[in-house]
């Protein structure tokens, strides 16, 4: 069993504490955060999005106690501080969105962790990108990135499709929904002036780092993949329009008979789902998916320009994908 710590408890944190102590293959033994223990269990306990935590959580001095297990708190800035040798852990997850380079996620190995995972994409190039059921057989360093929810969500239908048919160039527009880098209502934006406008009442086209990530797993795509992002006024579910030109001509039948039957390998089954149902965005809410390619939308024009449009729960299905990869180390 892997002994598990989580650095910082937002919204992938959280998640992550949730599925992890029902995960059987995984043990929790600490969490690190600067909030108060106080506020975590609050926000374990009652969740706007995914409801009220099924288990049972209370607090007992510097221990969470969920279902009487105890899961030691921390309250330290400086990863390098924190207790990872004495507690033994084999792997943390970084999941704060600050230490991403590699000169900072690396302090968590300093402080004695085995491996170290992180919950978002990393620039540093000593830090590889791994998408599970993607490239996870990749060779993996002792730190490394899982991408970002869009790139778990995207790249299972860019591989199926690259290996089975081909791809010659392709770009993607996710429809997402608001995120903590959202404002509630205008406000100055240094780098983004659009990201400052209200995500409240606006749809508002901004970039992605899906794009990046996905090469960096799929470096077969180098200056072949773009892509970007509208964020839309919802709280989470979003889905993802992959438009694609094929190395040959293909049909509606083809590129669907072959998402349905990668869906059914040992490879994808838990990674992708297939779909002909007609669902919105409040259908996929807590989905433990990467991608649910919705196939009753899938289009093909003059042979070889396709689409495939796939959901996916922006935080469940992410950290889900990231367990998943955590698990088969």
């Amino acid at each position: 069993m892997k002994r598990i710590a989580i650095n910082g408890m937002g919204r992938i944190g959280r998640a992550a504490l949730k599925i992890i102590v029902n995960t059987p293959e995984l043990e929790l033994i600490a969490v690190n955060d600067i909030a108060t223990i106080e506020n975590i269990v609050y926000l374990l306990k009652y969740d706007s999005i995914h409801g009220v935590f099924e288990n049972e959580v209370k607090v007992e001095k510097e221990y969470l106690i969920i279902d009487g297990k105890r899961i030691r708190f921390i309250n330290e800035k400086n990863p390098e501080n924190l207790p990872w040798e004495e507690l033994e852990i084999d792997i943390v997850i970084e999941s704060t969105g600050i230490f991403t380079h590699y000169e900072d996620s690396v302090k968590h190995i300093k402080a004695g962790a085995k491996t170290v995972v992180l919950s978002g994409p990393s620039k540093s190039p000593e830090v590889p990108t791994v998408v599970h059921g993607v490239n996870s057989e990749d060779g993996k360093t002792n730190i490394f990135s899982c991408a970002s929810c869009t790139t778990n969500n995207i790249s299972p239908v860019i591989e199926i499709i690259g290996r089975r048919i081909g791809i010659e160039k392709a770009i993607m527009t996710t429809v997402h929904s608001g995120t903590s880098s959202n404002s509630i209502v205008d406000a100055p934006s240094r780098n983004n002036f659009r990201m400052g406008r209200s995500g409240m009442n606006n749809l508002i086209p901004t970039t992605t780092g899906a794009a990046k990530a996905t090469i960096k797993a799929m470096p077969e795509y180098e200056g072949k993949f773009d892509g970007m992002a509208i964020r839309v006024p919802i709280t989470v579910g979003s889905i993802s329009d992959i438009t694609m030109v094929t190395s040959r001509n293909t049909s509606v039948g083809e590129i669907n008979n072959i998402i349905e039957e990668e869906a059914q390998t040992n490879r994808y089954v838990k990674v992708l789902k297939a779909s002909y149902e007609p669902l919105v965005s409040t259908d996929i809410i807590k989905s433990p998916y990467g991608a649910i390619a919705d196939l009753s939308l899938t289009k093909v024009v003059d042979g070889n320009l396709i689409k495939v449009l796939t959901w996916y729960d922006n935080e469940w299905g992410f950290t889900n994908q990231m367990i998943r990869e955590i698990i088969s180390l």
